[in-house]
């Protein structure tokens, strides 16, 4: 027979049990919610981190989707904004591919200072190129002043004092663009003023069907020869990639192509024979920045690249890669 202490005794142990019980569950459960959290947690990084890879990849199938249409160009001769890699609204413009899409496009600026997106390549032959410009083009770039532009013929030069003096000579061109901010006075504001037509890429010759105002001001032509320039390219509707605008075929017949669209005065004429003469101009493009971001989600997650190329010439038109950046 159990006497009333025994008892007692077991149903405080009971209870001690059913305590310890409750407790371990307790425990049990926060730990299964934390493991939860944890888990859930997981699945969310390695989620975006496969959307992040998958939005560089999207971004690259653009970048090849413009090298296509460089490769492909109908009038290798002649290089305009009437060309498929210059303006493609349907190549370039939130191309859909798998979960996500590609966008190829660059930021022009207006004449009213805005920015417009122009879904195409960018030919960096319709820029002043900062290793052969001489110091009256650069001066006349947007925001330049004279000590930057003695800057820059001087970043040029660096050692060709001791150059001479080994019996040859060493100059330092720029090898990329951001060099620039190394110069003396140069500041970030007028950097990105400069930033649209400056280039280190070319041979120095300016492509006179793409060129923009402030490149074909800078190379030294009046306002009035700019604008018959500028008018002669445009497109009739304003409407770019329509393809109804006009281009040069060649130097040997810019002038008589420009005068019989609009006529020029002497001094224009003069001043557009002279930068042919001096071997200023062309009408062909042979380096292209390809700028192209991928998205999903949404355009929640997006990636971009952007590669500079050289487009072979002759029958090949194969290109090569001169610079490549991911971010």
């Amino acid at each position: 027979m159990v006497s009333k202490r025994n008892k007692i005794n077991l149903k405080a142990n009971e209870g001690s049990i059913l305590m310890l019980v409750l407790w371990i569950l307790a425990f049990l459960v926060l730990l299964s919610l934390g493991l939860g959290s944890t888990t859930s947690l997981d699945q969310r990084l390695v989620s975006y981190q496969r959307d992040r890879l998958m939005a560089l990849y999207l971004a690259k199938a653009g970048y090849f989707r413009a090298l296509v249409e460089l490769e492909q160009d109908p009038t290798p001769q002649v290089d305009s904004y009437l060309d498929p890699w210059a303006y493609n609204l349907e190549a370039f413009q939130r191309a859909t591919l798998g979960e996500g899409s590609f966008t190829v496009s660059y930021l022009l600026p207006g004449e009213d200072g805005s920015e417009g997106v122009v879904y195409g390549v960018v030919d960096e032959d319709r820029k002043v190129n900062l290793n052969t410009a001489s110091q009256a083009v650069l001066l006349r770039l947007p925001g330049m002043t004279d000590e930057m532009a003695d800057s820059v013929l001087d970043w040029r030069a660096e050692d060709r004092g001791l150059g001479e003096r080994l019996g040859e000579v060493k100059d330092r061109p720029f090898e990329v663009l951001e060099e620039l901010l190394l110069v003396e006075g140069m500041t970030d504001e007028v950097f990105q003023a400069l930033q649209p037509f400056i280039t280190v890429y070319t041979d120095g010759k300016v492509n006179l069907n793409t060129a923009p105002r402030e490149v074909l001001k800078a190379l030294g032509m009046g306002e009035g020869l700019v604008n018959k320039l500028l008018y002669f390219r445009r497109e009739l509707d304003d409407i770019r990639g329509t393809g109804d605008g006009q281009s040069f075929t060649g130097l040997g017949s810019a002038e008589q192509q420009l005068n019989a669209f609009d006529a020029l005065t002497p001094q224009e004429a003069a001043q557009l024979t002279n930068l042919i003469a001096q071997n200023r101009l062309k009408v062909t493009s042979g380096v292209f920045r390809i700028h192209s971001t991928g998205a999903v989600r949404d355009g929640k997650i997006i990636r971009s690249v952007e590669g500079i190329v050289q487009r072979g010439t002759g029958p090949s038109s194969s290109v090569t890669l001169l610079s490549w950046h991911e971010y």
